[in-house]
């Protein structure tokens, strides 16, 4: 028995394959079906290869049926059929199971379309395109359907699985409310995952400056598939400090200082604040108090607000040159500034917010005995500022960007009623009762070339490039004090503070921070900059009456601390003279 079947088999693999007949092809052609097949007409049919073609054929992806079979013809040769059953031509895709992605987005990522035969390979492909579209929006999804109806083979169902959280959890506050912690963190159980959006919860969360470290994590072990459990674990910091010392100030000199503050009190967010300085320079001290509560209403609107009565020491002597001041005898003036300032700030979208805000406040000039006949700088009296800005941040950590941008529109109308002014100067059409409308555009960008975005790695050092352009300009009568001022170490540096002043105002910054340690940066900068269209100048203060700036340059050192950022700058002006800078926070 077993040597008849031998000899069968022989006979058989000896046969020619006289003919091929191709059946149930509707849209493949037969060239295309019989160039995937190994069996060939007049060559020796081979069973092997008869099911190599059925799988080859099944390969290309057209076929829901392969049926490749060899019947004998005249003697020593073989007719094969293939018989198949074509998957249907494409009417329709029945997308479901999206919600974060538009049904026109996913079929526009499909690589088939209507009209196209459906194809296993294309399924693939197509499904790849899913996902690799959620992918790039920091979603996550799979596609756990791509195939026909059965009750309608020509409609394409596909349904898409979207990863979801399904809980967010907090670990580690132990002072900061709960309800605190979800106010910070957007992201919800029963969401649709967005990494994007983790990410930015996080850093939020970082933001605040309440916590020394944290570390988001994910754990999708002990729930249903499809979903993630989100955890955020931090480490609280400490918010209150009382501090009694001493404050460097390039335009205050040397002062000594109080300071009581919170910035989560009992946990709930909000920040109080009580300050207290007293220069050598004299004059009297200067009292703030301050209050913030960033969760005023349900729509995550903040508000803040202060009663102050503070002395801004114009063109103060610096305590690291001992020089910097343009009048007689070496004093400086002051302004001694009393009033309350409240305002408001509304998220109106993800990157965009609003404020609203308001100061009123009585001004009064002191020390001003060395002053020039003609001066026009004490003009004392009352003023009123509205203020309405537009501010959209997509900067990826808001204490020091290393990628993103900060844009911030505004627009201030003011009132003054100006009761006395210094000196026998003829201009005295400020005194009395004026309007101005001031208007401030400012553009701030950050990058970090050759890096890895830093996610939620605060703590990594990073190269960075920024850039900085602010102008500005005012109409109407505007008081000197509420002038735009350029020059110190948080605008133009290389020049005396509040070296230039007037009704329009232009700066352009370029720096280059380099990290040498974790908490240690070398930098270098270009200041180029200006104000002009004021009053006159004072003394060795000349000003311009047109546009004209002035380029600052130089190198600097930036440390962190436990009280903040601190840097030191050595700037350089266009005469070659050069000008210590000390500022605590970052430039921009």
């Amino acid at each position: 028995m077993i040597w008849a079947l031998a000899v069968a088999a022989s006979a058989q693999q000896a046969g020619v394959v006289k003919e091929i007949v191709i059946r149930g092809n509707h849209r493949v052609s037969k060239e295309a079906i019989l160039a995937a097949m190994r069996t060939k007409i007049g060559k020796p049919l081979n069973m092997e290869d008869l099911g190599r073609d059925k799988q080859s054929l099944e390969d290309l992806g057209f076929f829901s049926a392969v049926d490749p079979r060899a019947f004998p013809a005249e003697l020593n040769s073989y007719t094969v059929t293939v018989d198949l059953q074509e998957w249907p031509a494409i009417k329709e895709f029945r997308i479901t199971g999206n919600t974060v992605i538009t049904t026109a987005e996913i079929l526009k990522a499909l690589t088939m379309k209507v009209g196209d035969v459906y194809n296993l390979n294309a399924r693939k492909t197509s499904g790849d395109a899913i996902v690799s579209l959620y992918t790039k929006k920091d979603f996550f999804a799979s596609v756990d359907d791509f195939s026909p109806l059965p009750e309608s083979p020509g409609t394409i169902n596909v349904h898409i699985l979207e990863l979801r959280v399904g809980q967010v959890l907090v670990r580690g506050n132990v002072h900061t409310k709960d309800w605190v912690m979800r106010r910070l963190i957007k992201t919800r159980a029963g969401d649709v995952f967005s990494g994007e959006k983790w990410n930015k919860d996080l850093t939020r969360l970082h933001n605040t400056q309440w916590f020394d470290s944290v570390q988001g994590k994910s754990d999708d072990s002990s729930v249903e598939a499809g979903k993630v459990n989100l955890i955020a674990d931090v480490k609280e910091g400490r918010t209150g400090q009382f501090n009694v010392g001493v404050q460097l100030d390039p335009q205050s000199s040397l002062a000594g200082l109080i300071r009581l503050s919170e910035t989560n009190l009992y946990g709930t967010g909000k920040t109080v604040n009580l300050n207290f300085t007293q220069a050598i320079t004299g004059g009297g001290p200067s009292v703030d108090l301050g209050y913030v509560n960033p969760f005023y209403d349900a729509k995550d609107t903040s508000f803040q607000a202060s009663v102050y009565s503070r002395l801004t020491y114009r063109f103060g002597t610096s305590f690291l040159t001992g020089t910097g001041t343009p009048l007689n005898n070496g004093t400086t003036y002051s302004e001694r500034h009393s009033g309350i300032q409240a305002g408001f700030v509304r998220p109106i979208s993800g990157l965009w917010s609003v404020g609203l805000s308001g100061k009123v406040e009585n001004v009064i000039t002191s020390n001003t005995g060395a002053l020039p006949v003609n001066s026009f700088i004490q003009q004392d009296g009352d003023i009123g500022v509205l203020s309405l800005s537009g501010i959209r941040n997509r900067r990826d950590v808001d204490i020091d960007a290393s990628r993103g941008d900060y844009v911030k529109l505004s627009i201030e109308p003011g009132y003054s009623d100006i009761t006395r002014v210094g000196g026998a100067t003829s201009d005295n059409h400020i005194l009395g009762r004026n309007t101005f409308l001031r208007n401030t555009a400012e553009l701030r960008e950050y990058w970090s070339p050759g890096q890895k975005p830093r996610g939620t790695d605060f703590e990594a050092t990073r190269r960075v490039v920024a850039a900085r352009i602010k102008y500005g300009w005012i109409d109407g009568q505007v008081p000197y004090f509420e002038q735009f001022f350029a020059g110190g170490p948080d605008s133009l540096r290389g020049y005396d503070p509040d070296r230039f002043w007037g009704t329009k105002t232009m700066l352009m910054t370029l720096e280059y921070r380099h990290p040498i340690q974790k908490a240690f940066n070398i930098i270098g900068f270009v200041d180029y900059g200006g104000a002009w269209g004021g009053y006159g100048a004072v003394n060795s203060y000349s000003q311009d009456a047109r546009f004209r700036l002035h380029l600052g340059f130089g190198p600097g050192l930036s440390f962190k601390t436990q009280f903040g950022l601190i840097r030191v700058d050595l700037g350089f002006n266009e005469r070659g003279k050069s000008q210590p800078d000390f500022l605590i926070g970052n430039s921009f």
